[in-house]
């Protein structure tokens, strides 16, 4: 959780996040704080989070999310302007948080190909 909340509270333009569980209710002053700074975000969400989903995007502004099903939803992905973190599923399918971490311009550079990849894949709601 640390390292998620420092990512996000040193994002000046954006944050990008693909999830299998809720909005982390520890971390949703630090959205409040982030969204009044104006830095965007997108999500991809599990499609059966959708009401939960409209809560959010109700209060902020910033926030655009698609939908997935949690099955095609590989890795778990934190991805700002300056760092990115990376956490695969195991075998049997549980989500191993104890992923990569990384500021490297190439890995950057990946790991929003592969947001995009799963972003366009993912239903609007």
């Amino acid at each position: 959780m640390k390292m998620a909340e420092k990512t996000f509270r040193e994002a000046e333009q954006y944050t990008w996040g693909m999830r299998e569980g809720n909005f982390v209710e520890a971390m949703v002053p630090i959205f409040n704080e982030q969204i009044r700074k104006g830095v965007k975000f997108k999500d991809i969400f599990p499609e059966s989070d959708l009401s939960v989903y409209k809560t959010y995007s109700e209060k902020w502004r910033n926030l655009e999310g698609r939908g997935l099903a949690v099955s095609d939803m590989p890795a778990t992905i934190l991805l700002t302007e300056k760092e990115a973190v990376l956490c695969l599923r195991f075998i049997g399918g549980r989500m191993d948080f104890a992923g990569f971490f990384g500021n490297d311009p190439m890995f950057l550079n990946w790991v929003k190909d592969l947001f995009l990849y799963y972003w366009d894949k993912g239903k609007r709601f």
